[in-house]
Order: structure tokens, then sequence, then C-alpha cells
């Protein structure tokens, strides 16, 4: 983490790049209101209340020439970064904005760092590194899905379960120490070892839960992943190129022709998502196609939703994920006699026939899924591999207890599920890890 003066006052253009009719800049610090004050020559009468947020008006001087300009002042530290902050409004000239950034730098300010504001927020503890992260998703975010997955990690939709789950720990592992500390004393209860096995065991599976839930935020693309499966001759390379627009995908009418999987960025709505196509479930004993087999199986596994594609002349193949959600798709429905099955969505390749419908279909899941069932889908990487290692620590303290191990051992495990937890909520600070969160922000956040 970069060295600095977090009780420096720092100051930055906090809005979006470009002109607009609006800018701000952004100060935070000790001396924020009375840097923001002299900036701005406020109108008589508009005294802020040292005691409480207002906003003010009044006029910057600008060699004589005045720009109508605004203040809102925040004193105390019942503020986003748990410092006195104030924000000064004006035309959103970028020229303009960054004269009055230097007027507020010359009276004193330091430039802020990439994301200093909130990293100042994460040191002050008015949010944990997981809702600062959250912060950075809602600035990234590319859809509405992203945004309201994003914002519910920021009301603590991660944090909330780690902390509970963390919580129980401590108070185990204070109760198992005492009983280290003090066996010969007689108002030191012994923990039910069968009972705390089974607890133990409980909270590994939520932990390996909510990291399974964050599963694929590392993508390069970050973008939710749809994935086409089904049996050889299927109709799926067919469909991956209608939906994309193009001839991506190698069809042919002899099955198996596909063996690697192909990946394109498709639009659903105003939905942005990743198409991937993958070889047909099938058994076999040729080593390239048992390949083809481990990639399709990757994907799926780590599909955000399948699309569990079928037709008339190609059997169907029920060996998919479990946990992954899906659309069933009935493909060449030109070629159909009769009707789809119930609960298909009927689409054609050749003719156009319900990809409009599909489009909207994988539209919707994946919002309901993002907004409803995956508030944590934002997060890094590093928190799926805290939470995975705290998971293991606990199943390996329950199987200690089950083999009658000692309380000692029980306790190293305990406390390394405590340290991981502590690392992915920012309770256990890590400089490195702080360096690579907010370096990854722009300047003004």
């Amino acid at each position: 983490m970069a060295s600095f003066d977090t009780f420096d006052t720092i100051a930055a253009i906090a809005s979006p790049p470009g002109p607009a009719l609006r800018g701000l800049v952004r100060l935070s610090g000790p001396e924020s209101l009375t840097i923001a004050r002299s900036v701005v020559r406020l109108d008589e009468g508009q005294e802020p209340d040292p005691t409480r947020p207002s906003w003010r008006s009044g006029t910057i001087d600008l060699e004589g020439l005045p720009l109508d300009a605004s203040v809102t002042f925040w004193p105390g530290s019942r503020t986003y970064t748990g410092q006195p902050m104030a924000e000064i409004h004006t035309t959103g000239s970028p020229p303009l904005l960054r004269r009055v950034l230097g007027f507020c730098l010359d009276r004193g300010a330091r430039l802020a760092e990439p994301g200093e504001f909130t990293l100042r927020a994460f040191l002050s503890g008015r949010i944990d590194l997981t809702q600062a992260e959250a912060v950075l998703a809602v600035i990234d975010s590319q859809s509405p899905a992203q945004v309201e997955a994003a914002l519910q990690q920021l009301a603590g939709g991660l944090a909330g379960p780690i902390e509970a789950v963390r919580d129980r720990l401590l108070d185990t592992l204070a109760h198992l120490e005492a009983g280290l500390d003090f066996v010969d004393e007689a108002d030191v209860d012994p923990i039910g070892r069968q009972r705390l096995a089974g607890d133990l065991a409980r909270d590994a599976r939520e932990l390996a839960a909510l990291a399974d839930r964050l599963r694929g935020r590392d993508r390069p693309s970050g973008l939710p992943r749809v994935v086409l499966v089904g049996p050889p001759n299927a109709g799926k390379s067919r469909l991956f190129n209608a939906l994309t627009g193009g001839d991506h995908a190698l069809v042919s009418p002899i099955a198996g022709t596909t063996r690697d999987y192909l990946s394109a960025t498709i639009r659903c709505q105003e939905l942005l998502v990743d198409l991937i196509d993958t070889a047909g479930i099938d058994e076999t004993g040729d080593p390239i196609e048992a390949e083809a087999q481990a990639l399709r199986a990757a994907q799926a596994a780590g599909a955000d939703l399948l699309l569990d594609c079928r037709s008339g002349d190609a059997p169907h193949v029920a060996d998919l994920p479990d946990d992954r959600p899906r659309l069933v798709v009935w493909t060449k429905a030109d070629r159909a006699e009769g009707e789809p099955p119930d609960g298909t969505i009927a689409t054609s390749a050749a003719s156009g026939q319900g990809l409009d419908a599909l489009r909207l279909a994988i539209a919707r899941t994946i919002r309901e899924r993002a907004t409803e069932h995956d508030p944590t889908g934002l997060t890094s990487a590093r928190c799926r591999d805290g939470l995975v290692r705290a998971s293991k620590a606990l199943a390996n303290a329950s199987e200690a207890i089950r083999l009658e191990a000692g309380d000692e051992l029980v306790a190293v495990d305990l406390r390394d599920a405590v340290e991981e937890l502590g690392r992915v909520i920012g309770a256990e600070i890590d400089d490195a890890i702080l360096d690579r969160i907010f370096r990854r922000f722009c300047i003004g956040k």
C-alpha cells in the first residue's frame, strides 16, 4: 500500500471525465471545510453550520470573473471517509474543474491517490473490505443487474454472513481455549464435542457455498457466462452462430464436430453476456474427444446459465450440473413435427424463430439470479480463495473432533479459519492486498 498520511486533507475531481452541465471537486480531511470556504466565496447569509451537514451557494473568483458555485459541507466523523468532507460543485468544464482543484491544492490540500477516499472509509471502519470492492464493482458495472448485485454487496450481502460465522468461531475458540488454560477450574464448562463437530461442519458448508457463489469473478470480461450444452448434433453450434450473428462455430451434419469450446460476447436486451459453445455430451475412449469432454464439463460447472439444447433428431443427455440454472431450448424448430415439448423455448437458427424470446429469457434469468440469488457475484477471487481456505480449516477441525484429537489441535484449525475470514473482510489488514485493491480505483473515488 502506498505510504502517505491518511490525516492529510486530500482533494480530487470526483465527477466523470469530459464536459458536463455540472462537475465537482471533493475534499476529505481536517482542513476540508476551511479550504472549501477559502476557494468559494459564500453568498451573504450562507455561513455553514459547523455541527451539521449543510449546502451553501457562492462564487469562485477566476481572476476577477465570478464563477457560479456551491459547496456541500459534512463536519465531524459521520461521513463516507470518517473525516470532515466538502464538495465544490460548479460548471462541469474540465479546464475549469482543474483550476478549482488547483486552488484547493494551493491552499494546502494534497492530490488524492487512486481510491484514497474509499481507502479512508475502510481504515476508519465505515466500510469493510468487501464493501470497498463493491464500490469499485458499482463503478465498473456494465448492466443494471451488475449494479444491483454490487449495491447488495455494498449493503453487506457478503460481509454479513461472513461476520456471523467469524463471530461464532471467535466465541467457540474463546470457550475452547478457556478449557485448555483453566482445565482444573470448576466453572469452565466443556464443549459438547459431537455437537461442536456438527456446528463446525455446518459452518464449513456455509462458507463453501459462499465461495461457490463467487466463482467466476476473476473472469477477464467479468460478464455472465451462458453455456450451450447438449448431445452431439443438437444444433448448439448453429444456435451459437445465429445468436452471435456470424460463422464462428464449424457446422456439420457429422456429430461431434465441435472439439474445443468457442466464446463470443452477445447482447441480450441491455445485458452483455459471454456465450460459450461446447462439445456435445458423449462417452468416448478417444483421448482428444475425452479432453473436449473435460473442457465442456469445466465450462458447464462455471456457467451462470446453461442453455440445455435438445432436438427431435438428437437424444437428450442429462449429465449436467444440478446447481446451475438452465433454460431448455428446443432447436431446429423449423424441422420439428408437431409442437415442441412444454417448458421449452422453440428456436430455429435457419429462420430466426424464437431467437428474440431466447435473448429475453437469458436476460431475465441472469438478472433474477444476480439480484435475488447471487448478491456476491461481483466480488474478487481474493474473497473466494479465503473462503475456501477457511472452509477447509473448519472441515479439518470437525474431522479432528470426530477422530478424538486433542482440543489444542482443533484450536489451531479454528484460528486459521478466523484469520482467513478476517482477511476477507479486512479485520486482518494486509498491506499488499490493500494496495492491489485500491490501486484499481480511479482518482476521486
